[in-house]
């Protein structure tokens, strides 16, 4: 899953979702391909100069440099709107922004999406294509958490908006500030091959000695070791293991495990509800399962943002 939808007011249909004939739907494509060519002419134009393909061809990392040489100043946790031509014409979709707003660059964490609208064409570009986008926007940000201590929780590419916010606290902490936010980050996939940012967070893990507290939690719902699945990584879907975190009730049908090392009882001692804000990226199945039991344990903060395939 791969584009963030902005929290908007629910639209609600008014008439048979079959009602649509061939010649109002012609018109209603003819109609958003004349908004998507405006929108187009509005948006500036950056250059692909990163790129990373893994988990068989179906995850990839894209960095993007802004043509005009302008710094585009984001906060760690907002997206933007990326458009490309494609053999259907100009399609655009919101991404959330995977790199700190600390980078030279734009940095996008993406999953190929079979016959989708925009994933194909952004797979196939090359180093030095030309891309879309619109300033930045959002409020999933650590500020509107409010919290010194913030639970994130993500499906898949849902990780971008953390890895923004961690990677951008890093710096911050390399550089002499002090951080004020403990972090207990859950990440989970289908496969263990699909993470993607492991490696780099788990070095952040490992300097809680230093003054950076970040856990990390990472879960493959299917975990197979032909696919890099290890001890070291838990067992389930990630709205399991954060129940199994609150202690609250989980699929007794289902094998789950936390990583090795880590304990629900200990990662339950990291939380003080009082003091704690879940955010929340990715499926919306994943977010609705977990926010009752977010409320159950006292903790009255949760923002969610939803990811759709794209």
């Amino acid at each position: 899953m791969n584009a963030p939808v902005p929290s908007i007011a629910p639209v609600t249909a008014t008439g048979p979702a079959n009602s649509a004939t061939p010649a109002s739907s012609a018109l209603s494509a003819a109609r958003k391909a004349d908004a998507n060519s405006i929108l187009k002419k509005k948006m500036h134009t950056a250059v692909l100069t990163g790129k990373r393909i893994f988990a068989g061809g179906r995850m990839g990392v894209f960095t993007l440099r802004p043509t005009d040489g302008e710094r585009c100043w984001f906060e760690a946790g907002q997206y933007v709107t990326l458009g490309l031509d494609t053999p259907d014409g100009f399609v655009p979709r919101p991404y959330s922004f995977a790199g700190s707003p600390l980078d030279a660059g734009f940095e996008f964490f993406v999953a190929l999406v079979e016959g989708g609208k925009l994933t194909p064409t952004f797979f196939q570009q090359e180093i030095g294509a030309t891309f879309h986008y619109l300033s930045p926007k959002g409020r999933f940000t650590l500020r509107n958490a409010g919290k010194p201590t913030v639970v994130m929780v993500a499906t898949g590419t849902g990780l971008a908006p953390f890895v923004s916010q961690i990677r951008s606290l890093w710096k911050l902490h390399r550089s002499g500030v002090r951080v004020p936010h403990r972090m207990v980050l859950f990440h989970g996939c289908a496969h263990a091959d699909e993470f993607g940012y492991r490696e780099e967070l788990l070095t952040y893990a490992a300097a809680r000695e230093d003054g950076f507290d970040l856990t990390c939690v990472f879960t493959a719902s299917r975990p197979d070791p032909a696919r890099h699945w290890s001890p070291q990584i838990g067992k389930g879907r990630v709205n399991e293991l954060v129940r199994l975190m609150l202690g609250q009730p989980v699929n007794a049908t289902r094998e789950i495990a936390l990583p090795e090392g880590l304990t629900a009882e200990g990662l339950r001692a990291l939380i003080d509800p009082a003091q704690t804000a879940v955010l929340a990226c990715g499926n919306p199945g994943m977010l609705e399962d977990i926010k009752e039991p977010v409320a159950h344990t006292g903790i009255a903060t949760y923002l969610v943002e939803e990811y759709w395939k794209a």
